[in-house]
């Protein structure tokens, strides 16, 4: 029965904690959320196959490093953690995209920005965490997805920003 009660606890803690985490992050890295949501809008296939290919090579590596050691095993908590914080940088970019799409410009009117990126924060992490579904085949495609649009937008090559359809900013 305390296995139970920890298990409910840490599931509706966590709950609240992604909410919290995705609103942040909306308004903590603004650039690179909006440079997100265009990755997202323009290629959302290509940043699946990125977040994939980069998830499968560094999962490998994370396991490999992990059986060497207490060093080795630091280093691959690392490498996860890392991996983790760029798809949380994607899943910041998609709360933004599917801001509007939630919420259409003439409501948002009525309520503040911030009351609107936390509700959809509030229906996407409802939507990775509902049983089943959200999490063995949602939750893992917007992860894997977030990595890739994540790491599209944190590593550019030689500097240059790729051009993307204009989406209009917030007042």
């Amino acid at each position: 029965m305390i296995e139970l009660l920890g298990i409910t606890l840490l599931t509706i803690v966590t709950y609240f904690a992604l909410i919290a985490l995705l609103t942040t992050l909306v308004y903590l890295i603004p650039e690179k959320a909006r440079q997100t949501q265009q990755t997202l809008t323009a290629r959302p296939g290509r940043s699946f196959l990125i977040g994939l290919v980069n998830l499968l090579f560094f999962g490998i590596l994370a396991a490999f490093m992990s059986q060497g050691g207490e060093l080795l095993s630091m280093m691959a908590v690392a490498v996860l953690l890392a991996l983790l914080a760029l798809a949380f940088v994607g899943l910041a970019g998609l709360a933004l995209m599917l801001r509007p799409r939630f919420f259409p410009p003439h409501e948002e009117t009525a309520h503040s920005s911030l009351a609107v990126t936390m509700r959809t924060a509030v229906l996407l992490v409802t939507a990775i965490l509902a049983p089943i579904i959200g999490w063995f085949v949602l939750g893992p495609i917007l992860l894997i997805a977030g990595l890739g649009a994540g790491i599209m937008t944190v590593v550019r090559r030689g500097g240059t920003a790729v051009a993307f359809p204009a989406i209009p900013k917030e007042p």
